[in-house]
This record gives structure tokens, sequence and C-alpha cells, in this order.
């Protein structure tokens, strides 16, 4: 049945019934004018991102579901590098008349499926009708007590990231060069499992009557980190970082946000940063250079963060603590934990590479309205 068929009552109607949060702290939720949020103890942190379709989806490869699950991960990939936890989701859905019902609920399958993991509720948000495309648009509300910001760099802290750093732009390079069967293969990757063992991707090169195959299991590890990014949870973190941001548009460019804020300058070993071996084996197939997808390559949301350096990565502790509530087959890498790249300095963005060469470093990454 078509949207336009249904109605926005209806449709409200029926996500008041799913969605309705059982949290205390929710006074009125879904179905009144506005939200009413009990005050809370701690600091009040929000945030709110947008995915709009050509811009930051194509859903030749995109299942709705992928769109939900990573529309909430983004968000909440904001509040953890505050320093705080997501509480309270609010969304704002516009899509075309002629859409499919299907599509409108498989894509609160994949909201659903994430607020499970973050634990965050629904408490309200909008629907429209677009002229043009799918429009998504979701607030997350969270508290803090410590909240870490990007201006509180000092000279002399370690720089550290968790987990790998490339594979979500390594996966959507793959996505980008897919067959038509294959990118309809792709859709059906969730959190449920890993079945694709022994199966092949199909790539077309533009211009080219060039087709490679390449295998699933190795490429499904990155194609999930872009399609179904994960935020990492920051609370041991959290108790120990002087600043911190999550790696949206591409590790140098989020680095030097940082050295900005914080008026200070920052030295990185290449050799330091941790690189999965999908993503050499992939990169080297379709002739990218993994190191430059490591440090200029968008939405892992991996954590990116500064500390004294007096406290060690066991004193961290670091885990993913929403871990136990994914799915195993999720985790396809194992995580390396947090890692340390380089340390904080007076002045100046110096690379240095594995040969002991200092080179300055370039704020690649991704910018809207940017150069093409």
């Amino acid at each position: 049945m078509k949207l336009s068929q249904i109605g926005e009552l209806n449709l409200l109607r029926e996500v008041r019934k799913k969605y309705s949060s059982k949290n205390s702290s929710i006074i009125i939720g879904i179905g009144d004018d506005a939200a009413v949020i009990a005050p809370q103890t701690e600091k009040i942190v929000v945030t709110t991102d947008m995915m709009n379709e050509g811009i930051h989806f194509d859903l030749s490869f995109a299942s709705p579901f992928h769109l939900g699950f990573k529309l909430v991960s983004v968000n909440v990939s904001d509040i953890f590098a505050m320093g705080s936890k997501p509480n309270y989701l609010f969304l704002n859905i516009a899509m075309k008349n002629d859409a499919d019902e299907d599509m409108f609920w498989k894509i609160y399958e994949g909201i659903s499926s994430a607020m499970d993991i973050y634990k965050t509720n629904l408490a309200g948000g909008d629907l429209c009708a677009a002229g043009n495309g799918i429009v998504l648009s979701a607030t997350v509300i969270g508290t803090g007590d410590k909240i870490i910001t990007r201006n509180s760099a000092n000279v002399g802290d370690k720089i550290y990231v968790t987990g790998h750093l490339g594979d979500s732009a390594c996966g959507l390079e793959i996505l980008k060069r897919l067959t038509n069967e294959s990118k309809d293969r792709v859709k059906h990757i969730g959190v449920t499992g890993h079945q694709h063992i022994g199966e092949k991707l199909y790539l077309r090169y533009p211009d080219t009557s060039i087709v490679q195959h390449i295998d699933f299991d190795t490429v499904e590890p990155l194609i999930r980190r872009h399609l179904m990014p994960l935020a990492r949870d920051s609370a041991e973190i959290a108790k120990h970082a002087t600043s911190m941001i999550d790696i949206s548009d591409g590790l140098f460019i989020d680095l030097c946000r940082i050295c900005d804020e914080s008026s200070t300058g920052a030295k990185i070993y290449l050799d330091k940063i941790p690189i999965s071996d999908e993503m050499k084996k992939t990169a080297e197939i379709i002739g990218l250079d993994p190191i430059h997808l490591a440090t200029s390559g968008g939405e892992d949301y991996e954590l990116l963060f500064t500390a004294p350096p007096e406290i060690t990565v066991s004193t961290m502790q670091y885990a993913v603590s929403n871990e136990k509530e994914v799915p195993t087959a999720y985790f396809l890498l194992p995580t390396p934990g947090i890692i340390c790249i380089g340390e904080i300095i007076e002045k100046g963005r110096i690379v240095v590479d594995e040969k002991g060469r200092d080179s300055i470093m370039k704020a690649d990454g991704y910018q809207h309205f940017g150069s093409p």
C-alpha cells in the first residue's frame, strides 16, 4: 500500500502503538504537540543530524533497514563523543506520496534495532511528504556528568583512536563499483548473521567492460561498517580523556578540528594507525591506498581522543560496552581496542612515515559545500 493511501494520522497512530516508551522519565511522549521529559540531575547533551537521498545514501545498494540503523548510530556517536549516554530520540521522516508502506516500516525496523543496542527511547518527531527523495533527520538527547569537548587537548597528551580506520570508506568504494545484481545482494546484509561464505560479489569499472569478482567474506565487514556503523560507547574513555571527537569526516580533518579548538599541534605516526587486513587486501584489489582511506575516509564513527601521558590503555580498560547487546555476527572483525597513534605538540600538524620522515598533515576529509 502507498503512504498516500494510509495517511499521516494512521501512520503516526501505528508508530505510537509500536514505539511508545515505558521510560519513566518521559512524562509525555509520542502523540502530543511536544514531548515532556523529567528534569535530570546530569547535564543535558543534544545533537541532530540529517541524511538526504543522493547525498548521504544511495538506494541502489542501501536498504531501508540500513538507513534507519545508520540514522540512529550517527547521532548516538555524537553523544558518545561528548562522553555522555543517549536517552531520547526524535525522528523526522519525509518520503514521497507514492512511497511504499513496506519501505516506511523497514526504516523503522532499522531504527528499532539500533535503539535496542543503544538503550535509547523514541520520544517524538514528525512525518511529512517529500517532493523529491527521502529525507531523514534525528535528534538525540543525552545526559552526562563529565562532558568531553574538542577544546581541552594539552601539549604532551597522547592521541588515541578506537577500532580500525578506513573500513567504511573502503566499503563505500566497493559498493559504488558493484554490478546491479551484486548491489541487490548487499541490501540483505543485516545484524542477524553472516551467511555469505564462499560467495562472490562482482565489480564493474566505469567506462570499461571489465568485471572483477571479489570474495563476499572479505568485503562484508567493510560494507557492513559503511551501511550499519556501530557507535562506540565512551563510558570508560570519558573518565580519562581531555578531548574527544568521533571520526565522521576523516581522521586528519577531525584531528585538525581538535587542534584548532585546543590551539595545539599534533604529530601522527602512520605505522601506528590501525588498519584491518580485510581493508588492506580490498584496497589493493581495487587499486586504492589503504593509508589514504584510513586518514581521509569518513564514516567510521570510531572515537578519536587525547589523554594525559601517564594514562595507559590498561587504565582506560576499553571495551565496547554495548557489545553484549549486539548479535555476535555483527562483529565480523575483532576490534583492536584503543591504539595510540601520536601526541599533541605545541604547534604544527606533522605526519611521520614508517621510515621516520616528517611531512605536513593535509586535512583531507569530507566537507559539505566543499570543492568538487
